[in-house]
């Protein structure tokens, strides 16, 4: 029997829709800051988004910054090609760490 818990790794996974942009991102922050508060492990999928702005990746690049600072893991279970353009243009793919 696993240790694991099916509803714990549901609650503690953000999966974000096609759109990643500033005026979804106080959405985001407030889930994440509960997530770093209990001091959960994470699973983020990006594999729907379209569209993401500097916003929305430097509220993520802050999140695994803070994860990482509290030894919260963050994995990505799937990222899209956009974000992943998206993040390469503007530096932050390496503190994203997908």
């Amino acid at each position: 029997m696993s240790d694991s818990n099916p509803a714990e790794a549901v609650e503690n996974t953000v999966c974000f829709d096609e759109v990643l942009d500033i005026t979804l991102v106080f959405q985001y922050y407030e889930r994440f800051n509960e997530i770093l508060n209990n001091h959960k492990s994470i699973t983020i999928n990006a594999e729907k988004v379209e569209k993401v702005d500097g916003a929305g990746l430097q509220l993520m690049a802050s999140f695994i910054k803070s994860a990482k600072s509290l030894n919260v893991d963050v994995t990505w279970s799937g990222v899209s090609e956009n974000f992943k353009k998206s993040a390469s243009l503007i530096g932050l793919s390496t503190s994203l760490g997908y």
